[in-house]
């Protein structure tokens, strides 16, 4: 009987051990959608994964509820663009004295501010920024769990994003100068034009948020003739938001309808833009077109 008692207690053991370890694994939670890709790809199976903001969902406008704050306090870490992108969650940290938990990516020290606008929070946009982004997130993973080194799926990562720069880069070369630039629907795309050597001429809504006020009859004006005078061949609005004052934009200025992107977030698994890479080349590309075609 004794015996029997010791096989079973052994024979459970692993069990136990499997699930004393999987609760040990730090919970690492990500702001929204682009972050959490870069986390998995990185981080891979050592950490527990908690995304915040979900597939198809902006991070402006956003606000925290009781789920999120739970899940939050669980933090080992977590990983975000940058107190001015997710203020929610930096009042969040201050409040609950978590703030040195908090890895803000993006803080914007010796970025030259030339378009004289407030710092431009959409540095994923941007391969040259998101590979000096996952070097900081992978040497901050490596704090964090103490026991994996994350040097390998990092360097295996830095080559998918230079694979994409480098897809992307040779589709606009193809652009010539004359064509080369756009309205967007807000200043989400000037990171990306900068990087690839088009020209945003000018943006629908005057703020960095995609949910500005609804611009006047003033900036409609204002936004035509930069059109008919930079011969601006593309208007690009966010998929998923109102596109009206674009519609009428394109019509009066005799362009075609407005091009909606998805450049704010990641699509659910399984479809075109699940992950940055895919949602880099799927925009990229379609951006692409509408430039080069006549």
């Amino acid at each position: 009987m004794l015996r029997l008692l010791a096989v079973l207690i052994f024979s459970a053991t692993p069990s136990f051990v499997g699930q004393a370890l999987a609760q040990e694994k730090p919970v690492v939670v990500s702001s929204f959608t682009v972050i959490h890709d870069w986390v998995q790809t990185i981080g891979g199976e050592s950490f527990e994964k908690i995304n915040i903001i979900p597939p198809r969902s902006e991070a402006h406008g956003f606000q925290l509820s009781p789920r999120h704050a739970k899940a939050l306090r669980r933090a080992t870490l977590i990983v975000a663009m940058s107190p001015e992108f997710e203020p929610w969650l930096a009042a969040w940290g201050k409040a609950n004295q978590r703030s040195d938990t908090i890895l803000w990516l993006n803080d914007y020290n010796g970025v030259p501010n030339h378009l004289n606008r407030p710092p431009n929070p959409h540095a994923w946009t941007d391969p040259a920024r998101v590979k000096i982004m996952v070097k900081a997130l992978a040497e901050r993973l490596d704090k964090a769990s103490g026991k994996i080194n994350t040097q390998v799926a990092y360097l295996q990562y830095l080559k998918e994003i230079e694979a994409v720069d480098s897809e992307l880069r040779k589709l606009f070369d193809e652009i010539k100068p004359e064509n080369r630039s756009l309205v967007s629907h807000h200043a989400n795309l000037d990171l990306f034009a900068d990087h690839y050597g088009l020209t945003v001429a000018g943006t629908i809504l005057s703020g960095g948020s995609a949910e500005s006020a609804d611009p006047s009859a003033r900036h409609f004006s204002e936004l035509l003739t930069i059109i008919r005078k930079q011969k601006v061949r593309l208007v690009v609005t966010d998929q998923g938001q109102n596109d009206a004052f674009a519609r009428r934009l394109t019509e009066d200025a005799g362009l075609p309808p407005p091009l909606s992107l998805s450049f704010e977030y990641l699509e659910p698994a399984g479809q075109p833009g699940d992950t940055w890479s895919s949602m880099m080349l799927t925009n990229g590309k379609r951006l692409h077109q509408a430039l080069l075609a006549k």
